[in-house]
């Protein structure tokens, strides 16, 4: 039996590119519930067999299309200060699909009703998030500039996520860099004791 990672590798960059952009538009417009893998093999010029032999699932192929996104935006964070790798993580180019407030929304939706989605999504998308967040506060550990045993470190990686996850459908609209370093000085460096 082959894995997956080897029938992935039939598919070139960009057509994986296109199915995954294409499967995420078709969320934002169906909604994840009524999508089906019929509209995404129609729309995206794809075989349904195909589909379903790479992927198993609407929630994996879904997945997939997000944790390919989020990884493609994957950067080091190392400026040798807290608050300025936490403004830069925050003012960084993130994927259009992240700061995309109705595909959020749809997801936010599916959840609520789909507990294989939100593990899938768990496991796969938010851990890349949340790796990237808990390196950013080892180093400030390591460098002195938060204590190793700060309560607020647990929940840094839990504001940061639902911050930008969240923000654009509350607000409806991307929030500005000058916002987003008043959220790491009024909110984030304090949480660590940091004032």
């Amino acid at each position: 039996m082959q894995t997956e990672e080897a029938l992935m590798t039939r598919l070139s960059d960009e057509r994986l590119a296109e199915l995954f952009d294409g499967t995420l538009q078709l969320v934002v417009e169906h909604g994840f519930d009524r999508l089906t893998m019929d509209q995404i093999a129609d729309a995206t010029h794809s075989s349904k067999a195909t589909l379903y032999r790479q992927w198993g699932s609407k929630t994996a192929l879904v997945a997939d299309a997000l944790l390919r996104s989020v990884e493609a935006h994957e950067m080091a964070i190392d400026t040798g200060h807290l608050r300025s790798d936490l403004h830069l993580m925050l003012t960084q180019d993130k994927p259009d699909k992240v700061q995309d407030g109705a595909l959020v929304g749809a997801l936010l939706h599916a959840v609520k009703h789909d507990a294989d989605l939100g593990q899938v999504l768990r496991e796969k998308v938010i851990a890349v998030g949340r790796r990237r967040i808990d390196d950013v506060i080892a180093l400030a550990v390591g460098r002195g500039e938060v204590a190793p045993d700060s309560p607020g470190i647990e929940y840094v990686a839990f504001l940061v996520i639902s911050q930008v996850v969240l923000q654009p459908v509350v607000d409806g609209a991307p929030w500005d860099d000058a916002d987003k370093l008043r959220f790491v000085d009024a909110v984030l460096l304090p949480m660590l004791g940091i004032g």
